[in-house]
């Protein structure tokens, strides 16, 4: 797991050579499975990571695109942001769309002029890992509060900052007493079941996709953008296209995340278009629903969604 964990070019350069094994056992699971996905071939859970505030503030342009295309996604949300946006994230309620605890202050959030620098100095430079397991769990109950406090809303999915860099395992035990009970915290190539959902105890875990060719990243717009220079500057609409084609043959899930604040670099409109296409055979959902559908389903234990 630390190897797996770790970002460097090694590791990378290993998951490259892996890539095509990986995308192959992985569609063997979906394929084995054949999982209808509430009446469709597959499903897709869209979400955004709003880490900094400039993400917050470009919720509501999001959610209007989204709406254009008839989308629905998740949005991992901050509590701090919250409080200070109220507006913002009320907007992705109005829209229909789901909110998701990503803790009060996203510990290891720093400007970096490689990658991305905030109009707000007063980020949280602390890691997640060196907080310990009751201080992550008051950063979890914290905006757990922060949003029922300013938007009336109860939030029952999770998603740990920096999930590349986090263990969420710890916290597993801890999250139904705060009210969750789904987190989307794991890279589908380190999980166990290689991108299917399963049961953590009484927590169902919603692994997020893997980028097809670099397995050990997430299939984002960070990495689409950013690491590495930006490995998928051009072709990111593709890389996703292709993935969701592989989906309706194997009865796969894709679980996507961007960051709202790309919407105008990533041509979000664009993209948004392509991911409404085969309305009919793909079920997109949000995070929430999807854990409520599989938990009727497969409930803790049965062979396609158990341990």
């Amino acid at each position: 797991m630390r190897l797996l964990q770790a970002r460097q070019r090694p590791v990378q350069a290993l998951g490259q050579l892996l890539a095509p094994w990986l995308r192959r056992s992985a569609a063997q699971v979906f394929a084995r499975a054949q999982i209808d996905w509430a009446g469709r071939r597959s499903c897709l859970a869209l979400s955004f990571d709003c880490d900094f505030p400039e993400d917050a503030q470009a919720i509501p342009r999001v959610v209007e695109l989204l709406g254009r295309h008839g989308l629905v996604a998740s949005f991992a949300c901050v509590g701090r942001w919250v409080e200070d946006y109220p507006d913002a994230h009320r907007a992705a309620l109005e829209g229909g769309h789901e909110l998701v605890n990503h803790s009060w202050s996203h510990p290891d959030l720093v400007n970096s002029a490689r990658h991305f620098v905030s109009a707000r100095t007063d980020l949280n430079p602390r890691p997640w890992r060196a907080l310990s397991l009751v201080e992550q769990l008051a950063e979890v109950s914290r905006c757990q509060d922060a949003v029922r406090a300013c938007l009336g809303y109860s939030m029952t999915t999770f998603r740990v900052p920096h999930f590349g860099h986090a263990d969420v395992r710890p916290l597993y035990p801890h999250l139904t007493a705060l009210g969750l009970t789904c987190s989307s915290s794991v890279l589908a190539a380190r999980a166990r079941r290689l991108g299917l959902p399963g049961w953590e105890g009484a927590l169902m875990e919603i692994p997020i996709t893997s980028c097809p060719r670099h397995p050990y990243a997430s299939m984002d717009s960070w990495h689409a953008l950013y690491a590495g220079g930006g490995r998928h500057r051009q072709d990111f609409a593709g890389l996703v296209t292709s993935q969701l084609r592989r989906d309706d043959v194997t009865r796969g899930l894709t679980s996507l995340y961007l960051d709202p604040k790309d919407w105008e670099r990533l041509d979000f409109d664009g993209l948004f278009r392509c991911l409404a296409r085969n309305a009919d055979g793909r079920w997109v959902t949000t995070l929430r629903q999807l854990a409520a559908w599989w938990a009727c389903r497969y409930p803790v234990g049965p062979a396609a969604g158990g341990r």
